[in-house]
């Protein structure tokens, strides 16, 4: 009979045992799924960014006259939008920017492809204001209108729209 018991509460221990540890792993599966997600998000963040902002750039430097200054501090104009290796170059560019679309709406969602353009709409302003004057963007000499500081706060919410498309869609 002793020997029953003690089988018994070995047992009971040993189930005891299993399910915490079986508790253990899932809780740590789910919180290497969430780190999973969130390095996915912020690389797909840092990739829209380097991407939409190299293909908005070419896109708009051939629609819009761009300017640069020179030693004296004159505006000199960069390239003609009109000669047809610009035109040439405008249409390409516009055509990959669309493909990149296509291409993120193929391999993973509408969420992802809206996160995108709202990145890549959120650097138009500075762009703009850079082909205008010449000069680069510095925290200096940036303008802080209410549009530049509500397409800031539209760029950073795309993160959350990045991380319920890339683990939730």
């Amino acid at each position: 009979m002793p020997d029953d018991d003690i089988r018994e509460l070995f047992l009971t221990f040993e189930e005891t045992l299993n399910l915490e540890l079986t508790k253990f792993l899932n809780t740590n599966k789910c919180s290497m799924e969430i780190f999973l997600c969130l390095i996915k998000t912020i690389v797909a963040y840092l990739v829209f960014m380097i991407v939409g902002t190299n293909l908005l750039g070419m896109v708009m430097r051939g629609l819009i006259q761009s300017y640069r200054k020179n030693d004296v501090g004159d505006l000199t104009l960069i390239e003609d939008i009109t000669s047809s290796k610009s035109i040439i170059t405008t249409v390409f560019f516009l055509l990959v920017s669309s493909l990149y679309f296509i291409a993120l709406y193929h391999y993973w969602n509408i969420g992802i492809v809206t996160a995108a353009a709202i990145v890549m709409l959120a650097r138009l302003p500075d762009l703009l204001l850079e082909m205008k004057t010449g000069e680069k963007l510095t925290s200096k000499n940036m303008t802080k209108r209410p549009i530049d500081v509500f397409l800031t706060i539209l760029s950073w919410a795309a993160l959350p729209l990045i991380w319920y498309s890339v683990c939730y869609f």
